[in-house]
């Protein structure tokens, strides 16, 4: 048997030390001290982050977060600085940056002209792809839409419903199957969006997509439907079932909820949860509060990456 408490030992990182008490594993019968990995690592990533602040270092969740606020990947950000993918790559990793790179990469992250200074110096030595990113990012462009015109064709309600009243069907035919709840809604309505902005480059719906702690909210659902956890004990109500056979007569559509629905039926929100908080998920590399940004969305989809 084992058991864990807190336990203080000093890390070295080039020549400093660093103090830290966390969590550990220690022996039940013994009350031996046991290697464990993912405590271990733990620790030594506190005595690591705490070199970093004495020292000034840029952590990687500001580099993953900067590249994800100008819609960069580390490709880009590489062609940008000159630095090597794999030096930006290992960085994002916890890497410690040399000082020279430290310097350029804080100033980048602590200021949009020098941004805009890049490109007005050097585009002409910039692949299209990297000035296209950074010119979206100053005309605070907000997606990758290209082809769509006027307002996607229903409101995320609508769609909402159709989940609804689709969850009810599904429990008239099998017992096993339990309410939706609002969370649930969410996050297929989420699931949907990624998978049709990477298939069309268009929106499913025009509601924001917020980061909070939970994960990706849908704004208008969640407003709407904030009073309830379980959206439907019993039969839905008739605005639902209108939007429902609204919806259900546009294939490309209710096929693609459809899909979704199928794919993700026997999980429940904590476990797609689970999906969205994922390392380099669009909900991960968005700042709390803030607008998820199609790209980010876009990019991770359109890999057939699905968080």
């Amino acid at each position: 048997m084992v058991y864990q408490k807190d336990f203080t030992t000093t890390y070295t990182i080039n020549g400093r030390e660093y103090t830290v008490t966390a969590p550990a594993l220690f022996d039940s019968t013994t009350d031996e001290l046991l290697p464990n990995k993912e405590l271990d690592d733990k620790a030594a990533e506190i005595a690591r982050q705490l070199y970093r602040e004495e020292m000034g270092l840029i952590t990687p969740e500001e580099l993953k977060k900067y590249r994800a606020k100008i819609g960069l990947s580390q490709r880009n950000l590489a062609e940008l600085t000159g630095l090597s993918p794999n030096t930006v790559a290992l960085y994002e990793a916890g890497a410690f940056p040399t000082t020279a790179n430290n310097k350029l990469l804080k100033a980048l992250i602590n200021n949009d002209k020098i941004l805009q200074q890049y490109i007005i110096d050097d585009s002409g030595n910039y692949s299209d792809e990297l000035v296209s990113k950074i010119n979206f990012y100053f005309q605070n462009e907000n997606d990758v839409v290209t082809t769509q015109n006027g307002e996607p064709k229903y409101t995320a309600i609508q769609l909402a419903n159709w989940f609804r009243v689709e969850n009810y069907f599904e429990r008239e035919f099998d017992l096993n199957i339990e309410p939706i709840t609002q969370m649930k809604v969410i996050k297929l309505l989420y699931m949907a969006y990624g998978r049709y902005l990477a298939m069309t480059r268009n929106r499913l719906f025009s509601s924001p997509i917020i980061h909070m702690q939970y994960g990706p909210v849908i704004t208008e659902v969640h407003d709407a439907f904030k009073s309830f956890t379980v959206l439907d004990q019993d039969k839905p109500s008739k605005v639902a079932l209108d939007d429902y056979n609204t919806v259900s007569q546009d294939s490309e559509i209710s096929e693609l909820l459809n899909n979704v629905n199928q794919d993700y039926i026997t999980y429940n929100a904590a476990r797609l949860s689970k999906l969205t908080h994922q390392p380099d998920s669009p909900w991960s590399l968005t700042p709390d509060r803030m607008i998820i940004k199609d790209q980010l969305i876009f990019d991770t989809f359109s890999r057939g990456v699905e968080k």
